[in-house]
């Protein structure tokens, strides 16, 4: 259930959720926020760069960050104390101001029933208006945003919700920034290592756990080797599989 192969793109605080069998739901509470117009927000626009004429070098590898190198709350953090990542504006659609949304949740359904967002880093919030679907992205309508011109400075921005708008978790379910940082314990409480990432394989996703030292430890999502979760302790607790050599 994460955005996609290994998640890269995600934001550990998106609306993104994984199901854990026989385990807890997260509690979740409520919070009430005040409206404000888009106004004067930043923009994130991309770089364009003209094609080179030259013949083409082979691009140097760069590590991907896993998702604990990137920016999110503590995985003990309260939803009504966080904001959510739904989308990224990625352009305008018509002429009315209404923008595209690269979708970043598993219930974009929901979003209808969201009355006010956050945009990119603010904490000031923005009434959503209107929320249309086509094909496999939102369009949605911003107050005080009413042309493409308009539109087109809020390329880039991430759309968030406030934790205690996302819809709540089903029995075994935690959002991704409940799992990112936990310390993965066995069950008689020996230290395997910090779980960073998650895969997206299929069938199951796959937990990355980082020991203190050696290689990355992977761990199938499923009942048989993830025992517990408990972000309020800030563990999970594994039993390892063995692999073949």
């Amino acid at each position: 259930m994460w955005p996609h192969h290994r998640a890269r793109g995600a934001s550990p605080n998106s609306t993104r959720c994984v199901r854990i069998e026989s385990t807890p739901m997260a509690s979740e509470t409520s919070s009430n926020e005040s409206s404000a117009p888009v106004d004067n927000q930043a923009s994130s626009t991309g770089d364009s760069r003209p094609r080179q004429a030259t013949p083409r070098q082979k691009p140097a590898r760069t590590k991907s960050r896993s998702l604990i190198d990137t920016a999110g709350p503590d995985p003990d953090a309260t939803l009504d104390r966080i904001k959510l990542t739904v989308g990224v504006i990625g352009g305008t659609h018509g002429v009315q101001g209404e923008l595209k949304l690269k979708l970043l949740t598993d219930h974009p359904e929901h979003l209808s029933t969201i009355s006010q967002v956050f945009l990119g880093a603010s904490d000031e919030p923005t009434n959503l208006l209107g929320v249309r679907f086509h094909g496999d992205q939102a369009l949605i309508q911003l107050e005080g945003v009413s042309s493409p011109e308009q539109g087109k400075l809020l390329g880039g921005l991430k759309v968030r919700i406030a934790g205690s708008d996302a819809k709540p978790l089903e029995e075994g379910e935690y959002f991704l920034f409940q799992l990112i940082g936990l310390a993965a314990v066995t069950s008689g409480g020996e230290p395997i290592g910090t779980v960073t990432d998650i895969l997206e394989t299929g069938a199951h996703d796959v937990l990355t756990i980082k020991p203190e030292s050696g290689p990355d430890i992977l761990v199938p999502n499923h009942p048989r080797f993830v025992l517990e979760i408990a972000p309020e302790r800030n563990e999970i607790v594994i039993d390892p599989p063995v692999y073949a050599s």
